[in-house]
């Protein structure tokens, strides 16, 4: 058994509909309230997320430990302990220069044999027992002494003897161990190696000494 067809009285047959279409129902996501309130929760979404990270920042800076700046700074001082140890100073060898003697030293007895601390005991002495005698000698001719007066230091006087004549010289000058006794124009200079006899500038005679003593 058939059934009838019944055509659409607003479409031809092999056709778009050619009659009134009935209303079609709108999305209900195209309409602007709808989407005005999307929009709205998109940016409340973003913003709470923002609010969200900003506070937890905010949270971390508030653990950290302040830092009071109205605590005064702190000062270490060190103090230094103990007995400085003083620089090690290191002597130095010294090295002495050997000592020649050529007279007999003066603070000693008269080493010319023959003589005392006055001259000679047999033959040209000083005159008074507190004279001293600073330089005794002799040589193959001639014997020699001279004496200091008494306390009074660079005060001396010459005597001398020479083939059985005498002579005695006052005020011979004196420099180191030589002196010179001036008898007019003779000049007697005497040193613990000679006695050098000049006159007028000229010598007459140089007498090595065989034995002298100088004080």
């Amino acid at each position: 058994m058939s059934y009838p067809q019944y055509p659409d009285p607003g479409y031809s047959q092999g056709g778009p509909p050619t009659g009134p279409q009935p209303p079609r129902n709108q999305s209900p996501w195209s309409s602007p309230a709808v989407l005005v309130a999307i929009i709205a929760g998109v940016v409340l979404l973003i913003g709470g997320i923002a609010a969200a990270v900003l506070y937890s920042q905010g949270k971390k800076s508030d653990t950290a430990a302040p830092v009071s700046s109205s605590s005064p700074p702190t000062t270490v001082t060190h103090t230094a302990t103990g007995t400085p140890t003083p620089p090690t100073v290191t002597a130095q060898p010294t090295t002495t220069a050997p000592t020649i003697p050529t007279t007999a030293p003066g603070s000693g007895p008269v080493t010319v044999p023959g003589a005392d601390r006055q001259g000679f005991l047999s033959g040209p002495r000083c005159n008074a027992s507190e004279d001293d005698a600073v330089f005794v000698g002799y040589t193959e001719r001639s014997r020699v002494v001279i004496c200091q007066v008494g306390a009074q230091t660079g005060r001396y006087y010459y005597k001398g003897e020479a083939d059985g004549d005498t002579v005695e010289v006052g005020y011979p000058t004196r420099s180191g161990d030589t002196f010179v006794a001036t008898n007019g124009s003779v000049d007697y200079v005497v040193s613990p190696s000679s006695l050098t006899i000049r006159e007028n500038g000229s010598t007459l005679t140089v007498e090595p000494m065989v034995s002298s003593w100088v004080d």
